[in-house]
């Protein structure tokens, strides 16, 4: 009997690919269910394992994938997020994609996903990093993956397809449903010295936040351009995949987060108790305001 995780490694390193392709990391059984479904898929033999066969047609539809996601125009001023490809639009004029100049694009840590896949939920966090470039670099390193990222100045930046599943949510449940935002915000109050050197300026402190049940220590707020920020970014997922204006009543864990049944917008700490991200931002006022403009 062959094995195919034996193979396929061996496959990767005289062909020149690698399990990355397919959105993992080992040369496992989990990469031969990607094979064999890729296989299936195109009309070859699911043997799960990948051959020079598989290899021609997994280049060619990769080049092919590259040169769809690519082909997105925009006119002078428009701004837009992605979503499988296609743009749709966002109120906001910060709006930085991956293919453009400064863009910033995920190249492992998430799950490639072909077909359009059934979005229910948005994710917030904040990133405990200085910047947005900072916390992208971070991610990149740990192999995990985020959808999007305010930046201190308002800047939204998309690091992934909304349609790929990024590892962003404590649970696989979750990132098959979700897409997320990482907030820029270093959190500790001794940072604050940075921020007004850096011309930001000194951040609200929040004092009065809690979450799992717990008072927690001051701490320092997101700014205000980002909250507005977070607002267009919410709407235009809200528009884009159909997310309804809801938000869990809890300040802790939600068994219909937790269980991927909720349908809505979310605190990381809805996903999981080791979590206090987003604690102190309320997300109903900003969903009201959503509703009554439309």
């Amino acid at each position: 009997m062959v094995d195919k995780d034996f193979y396929n490694e061996a496959s990767a390193a005289k062909l020149g690919w690698d399990a990355s392709w397919f959105g993992l990391v080992e040369y496992d059984s989990r990469l031969v269910k990607k094979i064999r479904a890729f296989q299936k898929e195109i009309g070859l033999k699911a043997d799960g394992m990948l051959g020079p066969v598989t290899f021609r047609r997994l280049v060619a539809h990769r080049e092919a994938q590259e040169e769809y996601e690519n082909n997105v125009t925009f006119e002078p001023g428009e701004k837009a997020i992605l979503y499988k490809g296609k743009k749709y639009p966002i109120k906001w004029d910060k709006v930085i994609i991956p293919s453009d100049p400064n863009g910033l694009e995920h190249t492992s840590g998430f799950t490639p996903s072909k077909r359009k896949r059934n979005v229910s939920m948005f994710v917030t966090h904040w990133d405990v990093c200085l910047n947005s470039r900072t916390c992208y670099k971070i991610l990149q390193k740990r192999g995990i993956s985020i959808h999007f990222a305010i930046d201190n100045d308002g800047t939204i930046y998309q690091f992934l397809d909304m349609n790929d599943i990024g590892w962003h949510a404590s649970s696989r449940t979750i990132n098959k449903k979700a897409v997320g935002v990482e907030i820029s915000n270093a959190y500790y109050p001794k940072y604050q010295n940075w921020y007004k050197k850096n011309g930001f300026g000194e951040r609200p402190m929040i004092t009065d936040a809690s979450v799992h049940g717990k008072p927690m220590k001051p701490f320092m707020d997101f700014y205000d351009v980002q909250k507005e920020a977070l607002k267009a970014l919410m709407e235009a997922v809200h528009l884009a995949l159909g997310i309804p204006l809801e938000t869990p009543e809890e300040q802790t864990v939600s068994k219909e987060v937790r269980s991927g049944k909720f349908k809505g917008f979310v605190h990381h700490y809805h996903c999981i108790k080791s979590k206090i991200d987003c604690a102190g931002l309320d997300l109903k006022p900003i969903l009201e305001e959503i509703k009554d403009e439309q």
